[in-house]
C-alpha cells in the first residue's frame, strides 16, 4: 500500500501540474468506487477550479476554490497517472479526468483551440484490486474526515511525535505506528524500517519504551520519510508516481521484505512475524 512518501510524491506532482486548472470532464470507465456514484459524481466535479492538491495521512486531498474537495485513497494498488490525448483505456482503469487551464477556459466559445486541446492534462485513475476510492465532499465533511488522523510527522517536532507513543502502555509499538490516529501516514514499510533504525523490536509494548527510545524512534520516523520522499517513494509492489515511474527507495530498505536474509548491519538473519495481521520484519541482533 502506498504510504506517506508515495502519496506525498503523487500529491506534489499533481499539484504542480493541476493547480489553478478547471475540471473539464470526467469519464467513468468503471463505477462503484466513487461517491456519489455515476453521473452525480461527474456533475459534482465538472467545472470545479483546483485550489491545490495536498496530502493528509495517506489521503490525496483535491481542494477546490469553493471549499469543496475530492478525497482519494489509493489503498493497495490505486494509481493516478498522466497520459497523452491518444491514450487507450486499460482493463483496470476506473476514470479519466481532463483539465483546462484558466487561460483556455477564458477563450470565447467560438474560438478554435487548435493544438491546445491535445495539451490539456489528462489523468487516469486505475486500480487493479479495486479497494481505492474517490469521494466528493463539502467543507463540513472534509473538516470531519481530516480531523480523524493523528499529527503529520513531517510537520510535527520529534518530541511531539514521541508523546504519541506513550499510551496505551500495553499496545505493541508496531501496532501503534500502524494506527493512523496515533501518527498519520506511517504504514507497514516505514514502521519496520524506523523501528530497525531506532533499534527497537516491533513486539515491544509502549509502556516498556524509555523516553530516549521514544524520541529516537520519532526522529527516525521523520528521517526515513524524508529520505524516501527524496527518492520518489518505495515501489515494493504496484506503486508508480503520477508520471508512471517507480520509486527508488526499495534498495535502501534494511529489513522490510528481507525475511531470511542477513541484516546489513550485524549479519543476523532477519525474522518475519505477524503483528496486527501485517507482515513484520526485524533483526533480532540489532533490535532489542
Amino acid at each position: 500500500m502506498p504510504e506517506l512518501p508515495e502519496v506525498e510524491t503523487v500529491a506534489r506532482q499533481l499539484d504542480k501540474k493541476l493547480r489553478g486548472t478547471n475540471v473539464a470532464s470526467v469519464e467513468l470507465l468503471q463505477t462503484g468506487r466513487e461517491t456519489p456514484t455515476g453521473k452525480k459524481f461527474i456533475h459534482a466535479l465538472v467545472g470545479k477550479k483546483i485550489k491545490n492538491i495536498a496530502r493528509r495521512a495517506k489521503l490525496l486531498v483535491w481542494n477546490f476554490e469553493d471549499g469543496t474537495a475530492m478525497l482519494a485513497h489509493l489503498k493497495m494498488t490505486g494509481r493516478f497517472v498522466f497520459v497523452d490525448a491518444d491514450y487507450k483505456p486499460g482493463k483496470h482503469d476506473r476514470a479519466i479526468f481532463i483539465f483546462k487551464p484558466v487561460a483556455v477556459c477564458s477563450r470565447s466559445p467560438g474560438r478554435a483551440l487548435g493544438t491546445g486541446r491535445d495539451a490539456l492534462p489528462r489523468l487516469v485513475w486505475s486500480d487493479v484490486r479495486k479497494f481505492g476510492f474517490v469521494k466528493f465532499v463539502k467543507a463540513p465533511e472534509l473538516k470531519t474526515v481530516l480531523s480523524c488522523y493523528g499529527p503529520e510527522p513531517l510537520q510535527t517536532q520529534a518530541h511531539g511525535l514521541a508523546e504519541r507513543l506513550k499510551t496505551p502502555k500495553g499496545r505493541k509499538v508496531k501496532a501503534a505506528l500502524l494506527n493512523q490516529e496515533v501518527i498519520a501516514g506511517v504504514g507497514n514499510i516505514y514502521a519496520d524500517e524506523a523501528l530497525h533504525r531506532a533499534k527497537i523490536r516491533p513486539t515491544r509494548r509502549l509502556g516498556t519504551l524509555s523516553e530516549d527510545e521514544r524520541l529516537r524512534l520519532a526522529k527516525e520516523i521523520k528521517k526515513i520519510l524524508c529520505e524516501s520522499i527524496d527518492q520518489g517513494g518505495t515501489s515494493a509492489n504496484d506503486y508508480v508516481d503520477a508520471s508512471g515511474k517507480k520509486g527508488n527507495f526499495l534498495g535502501f530498505l534494511r529489513v522490510y521484505g528481507r525475511g531470511g536474509e542477513k541484516c546489513r548491519d550485524c549479519g543476523t538473519e532477519i525474522k518475519r512475524i505477524v503483528i496486527g495481521q501485517r507482515g513484520t520484519h526485524y533483526c533480532p541482533g540489532c533490535q532489542r
